[in-house]
């Protein structure tokens, strides 16, 4: 999860030595279908789409239990979900992506998921004048949409409007005061030197007790 995309997410990959497909989750939707707002998380999903395991909270590879956890998960046979359920995953381009998802909002305009949804697809195929409108509309039908606010900032970060990203990301913390995600995406954009190559933990320990001191 990085509002700021697949560059720099790409370094910790890379350091890690990871062979498999890495997803980046920019408009941070995952907490909303997970409904957690702390990382670091741990979810395992097979070659069906299958969810088979979730850890909210203090995920680490390195942890024994969690680490075999996986590990059991790996060498059990997949879930099978009926016919054809032995089938590849369907893959689709973003253009295709984002058709779907036209066409799922045009059946219910008023959905505010599905717009936001369409919004997200669209700022991923770079359309940003159409996915900018249409979060501006989630956030009309919306004002305390916090995902349509990552949205924003995903889309002015890719356009270089840093100022814009900050107070659209700042604005998304206020609405949800307790989400330590975009609280540490404001970081990552206001500190990039802590977070990048490697993440500085005594720093953010040191400036969480700055903010918290400041709120009081």
């Amino acid at each position: 999860m990085d509002a700021q995309g697949t560059e720099v997410a790409r370094r910790f990959t890379e350091s890690a030595g990871a062979k498999f497909t890495t997803a980046i989750d920019r408009a941070q939707g995952l907490w909303e279908l997970y409904g957690f707002n702390v990382v670091p998380n741990g979810f395992f999903v097979d070659e069906q789409g299958v969810l088979r395991y979730m850890k909210i909270g203090g995920f680490d590879v390195h942890n024994a239990e969690d680490a075999q956890a996986i590990e059991r998960l790996l060498a059990s046979a997949p879930s099978f979900g009926g016919a054809g359920a032995n089938a590849a995953p369907k893959t689709e381009t973003l253009e295709e992506a984002v058709e779907k998802a036209v066409e799922d909002w045009r059946k219910d305009r008023l959905n505010l998921d599905r717009l936001l949804t369409l919004a997200e697809r669209r700022a991923e195929a770079k359309q940003y004048a159409q996915a900018r409108r249409d979060f501006e509309t989630a956030l009309k039908m919306n004002p305390r949409s916090a995902r349509a606010l990552m949205g924003l900032a995903t889309i002015y970060l890719d356009l270089g409007e840093r100022e814009k990203a900050l107070e659209a990301l700042k604005k998304a913390w206020a609405l949800d005061p307790e989400n330590w995600i975009i609280r540490k995406q404001i970081w990552a954009v206001e500190h990039p030197d802590q977070f990048y190559p490697a993440i500085n933990f005594a720093w953010q320990k040191e400036q969480i007790e700055k903010e918290d001191a400041a709120r009081k």
